[in-house]
């Protein structure tokens, strides 16, 4: 995957934490992974890609950093429900953002949400695995990208 692909994430990602938060988040220079079960949180949010590129986005967070966000926006909660589905509307917001870029045959499934840290987890045949570190209000998370041209 070239840079100026990566930064697309990079940049949605950026936006994502200013807009809703208020509060910038330090996100880190992405690097290539060979593992991805290595970078899996308490809450992990998947989107496939298909069209003309396939693979993944995920968005994985530790319980506490979700419930953080979930506080900026007003809501006050340790249901494990409403901290799924936020991390659903992160990785679907930020790969949505992707879409603008790639155009409307960068085709976005339906969140999928797990919760606990993976094990076993097996992305597609992409070779590539891309993590961009993020760090807000001293929690970190990540975004990894499993995504080539088709």
């Amino acid at each position: 995957m070239k840079d100026e692909k990566l930064a697309v994430f990079v940049d949605a990602l950026s936006n994502y934490f200013e807009t809703t938060t208020d509060t910038a988040a330090n996100v880190g220079t992405p690097f290539l992974i060979n593992n991805i079960n290595d970078y899996l949180d308490d809450f992990t949010g998947i989107i496939g890609i298909s069209g003309n590129h396939k693979g993944s986005v995920f968005y994985s967070t530790p319980k506490r950093k979700a419930m953080q966000l979930l506080a900026e926006m007003g809501l006050m909660t340790t249901m494990d429900s409403k901290l799924m589905d936020l991390v659903g509307e992160v990785c679907n917001t930020i790969a949505g953002n992707a879409r603008r870029d790639f155009g409307e045959d960068f085709i976005l499934s339906v969140p999928l949400l797990l919760q606990g840290k993976g094990s076993d987890i097996a992305v597609s045949n992409v070779t590539s695995i891309y993590i961009i570190p993020i760090v807000w209000k001293g929690t970190k998370s990540h975004l990894i990208i499993n995504l080539e041209e088709d």
